[in-house]
C-alpha cells in the first residue's frame, strides 16, 4: 500500500497511458475501479486523495464517453425534489453543488433560472413561492441567490426573452449552477493521476479470472482480464477490491461476477435521454437565464409530467432537454430518435412561439443512457429497494465485488465518499476524505484577456503548460479556423494533457469543437493533420481517423 499522496508531473498523455498499462501488468493494486465516467472519476479522486490506497482505473473507451458527457450539464440544488417534499434530498444537492463550486470555480459556474409557471401546470405558482421560500431557509447562500417568484409578465420577458406569455401565471426565479460534465470527469481524473493513480482509457474488462481464497485482505486479491482496445493486446490486472462504478453498464459487469447465479442480481432501468444544441433561444447575452417548464405534448413513455431545460450553452446556444423513455438500442448504440428529436423542438416552439425551430436549426444532437435503480429480483447479499430511483446505491456481491449504482452528475463527490469510507476499514488503513477542500487542477484565478480567459476557464492550471507550447512554436496561438475560439495549442494540450487517444476525443469532449455549427466536419481533415505531424500518424492513421469521426457524426444525426 502506498504512503501518501504524491504529486505527479503535469503529462497525461498517450505515453502516461502506455506507462500505466505496463504497471497494471505488474503491480498489485489496492483497489480497481472499472469505469471512467464521473462516478468512477470521482471514486479514484477520492482514493488518491487519502493516502495509502495504491489504486487503478480502466474505462472502455474515452474517459466521459457516455452518460457523463450527455447531461444537461446541470448541477442542481435540488429545488424540483422540495416541489416533491424530498428534503433530505434537497439538502444534499445543495450542499454538493456548492463543494463543486468551490472546488472547481471555474468550471462549476452560476446561472439563473426562471421556472416557469403556466395554467394546467402540476403545481401551482403559489405553492413554488412557498417552495421558494423554505428552499432559501435551507440556504446559505448570500441575497444575490435567494429564489423569487415573479408574476408580471412583461417583466419576465425582459428577464428571460420572448416567451409564450398566453397562460403564463409567472415564474419562481432562483439559482443554480451549470458545467461542461466531460470537462469536469476530465478534471477529476487529473487530479487523481496527480496524486498517484494509475490510470487508462480505451481498457477493456472482460471478465474475472481469479479471486480471493481467504477474507484476509493481505492475502485476498481478485484478478481480471482486460484488454487495450488500440492494440488489441490482453493481459491480466490484479487488486485486493474490485468496484465497478459503471453506470448503465453494471448488469455487464455483474453478469460475470463468480457469485453470479443467473436469478440473483440489481435489475438497473435504462433510461434513454437526448438533448438538442439549438442556436440561442432566449436573449443572446453573458448571464443569460435558463428555462424550466413542464411539457405539454408530453408523448414519452412515463405518465408523469416532465420538465425540460432550455440552458444557455457556450457559443451563443441552448441545450435543450431531456427525453426519459426506455433504450430499445444498445446501450453502446444509443442516439436521438425522429420522435424524440420532433417532441424537444416542438417543445421549444411551443416556449418561444416568436422564433422558428426546425431541423435546419439543430447544431447538434446527442443522447445518453442514465442508470435508475429498480427493485431486486432476490437480495442474495444486496440491499433491497423497492422503488425507481435516480438516487444511489452501493453494494457488494457474495463475492466481494463492489457496485456503484445510480447518482447523479451533482452528487457523484459524495457517493465517492461514502465507498471510500468502507474500502479504507476493508484495507485497513487510515481514512482522511479530503475532496470537500481539495482543489481540481482546473481551479486557478482569472487570465487577462478574453482568450486567455476563455483558456483558464476551460483548462485551468493547463493553461499554462498551453502558454508554454505557445512560447516554444508561436504558430500554436494561430486559431484552427477563422470562425472558432479554439487555436491549435489546445489540439495539442488535449493529447500531452488530457489522454486524447482519437480525433473523436479532440472534438467532441476535449474542445467541443463538435458543439459548433458544422460540427467540425469539414476542418476534420486539417485538425487531423496537424495532430497526425505532432503525433507521428502515418497518412493511413490520419485517413481512418477523419472518416471514424464523420461517421460517427453522420450516424449521431441520422434521425435529425
Amino acid at each position: 500500500m502506498l504512503g501518501g499522496p504524491v504529486i505527479k508531473k503535469a503529462e497525461f498523455s498517450v505515453r502516461t497511458r502506455a506507462q500505466n498499462i505496463e504497471i497494471f501488468k505488474t503491480e498489485l493494486l489496492d483497489v480497481l475501479v472499472i469505469g471512467g465516467g464521473i462516478v468512477g472519476a470521482g471514486l479514484i479522486r477520492d482514493l488518491a486523495l487519502n493516502g495509502g490506497i495504491k489504486a487503478g482505473l480502466i474505462e472502455q473507451g474515452d474517459f466521459a464517453n457516455g452518460t457523463s458527457s450527455a447531461t444537461s450539464q446541470l448541477v442542481h440544488g435540488g429545488f424540483r425534489y422540495l416541489l416533491k417534499r424530498d428534503i433530505e434530498l434537497v439538502k444534499n444537492s445543495r450542499r454538493e453543488r456548492e463543494i463543486l463550486r468551490r472546488i472547481a470555480p471555474n468550471l462549476v459556474k452560476p446561472i439563473p433560472l426562471a421556472l416557469l409557471c403556466y395554467k394546467g401546470d402540476p403545481y401551482p405558482l403559489t405553492g413554488m413561492q412557498l417552495a421558494a421560500h423554505y428552499y432559501n431557509r435551507l440556504s446559505k447562500t448570500d441575497e444575490t441567490e435567494k429564489s423569487i417568484a415573479i408574476r408580471d409578465v412583461q417583466k419576465i420577458q425582459h428577464l428571460v426573452g420572448p416567451i409564450a406569455t398566453n397562460s403564463l401565471k409567472g415564474c419562481v426565479l432562483l439559482w443554480d449552477s451549470m458545467v461542461d460534465d466531460a470537462r469536469l470527469t476530465l478534471a477529476t481524473l487529473k487530479n487523481a493521476h496527480q496524486h498517484g493513480a494509475i490510470v487508462a482509457n480505451y481498457i477493456r474488462f472482460l471478465d474475472f479470472v481469479g479471486q480471493p481464497e481467504t477474507a484476509n485482505v493481505e492475502d485476498g486479491m481478485y484478478k481480471i482480464a482486460a484488454e487495450d482496445v488500440i492494440s488489441g493486446q490482453r493481459f491480466e490486472i490484479s487488486a485486493r477490491k474490485i468496484v465497478s462504478a459503471t453506470g448503465p453498464w453494471s448488469d455487464h459487469i455483474w453478469c460475470k461476477d463468480p457469485s453470479y447465479d443467473g436469478t440473483s442480481r440489481l435489475l438497473i432501468e435504462n433510461a434513454k435521454g437526448i438533448h438538442l444544441l439549438l442556436p440561442r433561444c432566449g436573449k443572446e447575452k453573458d448571464g443569460a437565464y435558463g428555462l424550466i417548464t413542464f411539457t405539454k405534448v408530453d408523448k414519452q413513455q412515463r405518465r408523469n409530467p416532465r420538465v425540460i431545460f432550455i440552458l444557455p450553452g457556450a457559443h451563443n446556444t441552448s441545450i435543450v432537454g431531456t427525453t426519459e423513455t426506455t433504450p430499445e438500442e444498445e446501450l453502446a448504440s444509443v442516439r436521438p430518435s425522429a420522435n424524440e428529436v420532433t417532441y424537444l423542438l416542438s417543445e421549444t416552439q411551443r416556449i418561444f412561439p416568436e422564433k422558428t425551430f426546425n431541423k435546419d436549426s439543430i447544431i447538434a444532437a446527442y443522447a445518453g443512457t442514465r442508470p435508475l435503480i429498480a427493485a431486486n429480483r432476490h437480495s442474495h447479499g444486496f440491499a433491497k429497494t423497492g422503488f425507481v430511483s435516480r438516487e444511489h446505491l452501493i453494494t457488494e456481491s457474495p463475492s466481494g465485488i463492489m457496485y456503484l449504482y445510480g447518482g447523479k452528475l451533482t452528487t457523484h463527490r459524495q457517493m465517492a465518499e461514502e465507498t471510500v469510507n468502507h474500502l479504507a476499514a476493508f484495507l485497513k488503513v487510515p481514512r482522511a476524505c479530503k475532496t470537500a477542500t481539495y482543489p481540481l487542477p482546473n481551479a486557478i484565478g482569472a487570465a487577462s484577456g478574453a482568450d486567455a480567459e476563455r483558456l483558464v476557464k476551460r483548462y485551468g492550471e493547463g493553461y499554462s503548460t498551453i502558454q508554454k507550447f505557445i512560447t516554444e512554436d508561436a504558430t500554436l496561438a494561430e486559431p484552427v479556423t477563422p470562425s472558432l475560439p479554439f487555436i491549435k495549442a489546445e489540439l495539442l494540450y488535449a493529447y500531452w494533457g488530457e489522454m486524447a487517444i482519437t480525433l473523436e476525443d479532440v472534438l467532441w469532449r476535449r474542445t467541443r469543437i463538435g458543439w459548433t455549427p458544422g460540427q467540425g466536419v469539414d476542418i476534420a481533415p486539417q485538425i487531423a493533420q496537424f495532430l497526425g505531424k505532432k503525433n507521428n500518424w502515418n497518412d493511413t492513421r490520419i485517413t481512418a481517423e477523419v472518416e471514424t469521426y464523420r461517421e460517427r457524426i453522420r450516424w449521431l444525426n441520422f434521425n435529425v
